[in-house]
């Protein structure tokens, strides 16, 4: 997903929680989410459509029977309601932010995580149910992994789980390392006692 404003998060995930509160006590959490997920999407690929929805040009009421003549009967009538709550606020903007703080808040409640690995090649299974059982233990959560091949790691593993990084690529140890060894020959120079490599 592109990269969200924190502000828009915020506002999008009181939505998404009341969404989600009402979408559970139904038995529908899961086809909501995927209901706001393909329409985040669809909103993501059509410029015009998503003009529509966030322009303040465009009268409440006019999107009103939008959401109506587009949604109902095609989605649930739960998100559609939902939606012209969202709409009677002026805040259509934020339907893929509220989607995507639905997506987090389900994953949160069914104790899964994502997490986002870079490798320099394809992760073979064996490593791969390894890391999903260190994740695991780590976060107390179900692991789904987004696995990216990144040809400009040297060597390990960059783990991503959520604002923690989980570091394991030689380059990064090379730079430590690098660092290291700069730091104590700078300090040797500065007492003046030459620099030994060890």
């Amino acid at each position: 997903m592109a990269s969200l404003d924190d502000k828009y998060l915020a506002v999008a995930r009181v939505y998404s929680q009341a969404i989600l509160d009402l979408a559970e006590q139904q038995g529908l959490s899961d086809q909501v989410g995927d209901e706001l997920a393909e329409l985040a999407r669809y909103v993501g690929e059509n410029q015009e459509f998503a003009d529509f929805l966030g322009s303040p040009l465009v009268d409440a009421g006019e999107r009103q029977v939008a959401i109506e003549k587009i949604l109902r009967g095609r989605v649930s009538d739960l998100l559609v309601n939902a939606l012209q709550v969202v709409n009677r606020k002026e805040r259509m903007l934020l339907v893929p932010a509220i989607s995507e703080t639905y997506r987090q808040e389900l994953r949160d409640l069914r104790g899964r995580v994502d997490v986002e690995v870079k490798t320099p090649v394809a992760l073979p299974e064996s490593l791969r149910e390894k890391l999903r059982a260190a994740v695991t233990h780590f976060t107390g959560r179900q692991p789904d992994l987004i696995e990216k091949v990144d040809p400009g790691l040297l060597g390990g593993m960059v783990v991503q789980i959520g604002d923690d990084k989980i570091d394991a690529s030689v380059a990064s140890k090379l730079t430590a390392l690098s660092e290291a060894l700069t730091k104590r020959a700078s300090q040797e120079i500065v007492r003046g006692t030459p620099y030994a490599g060890q």
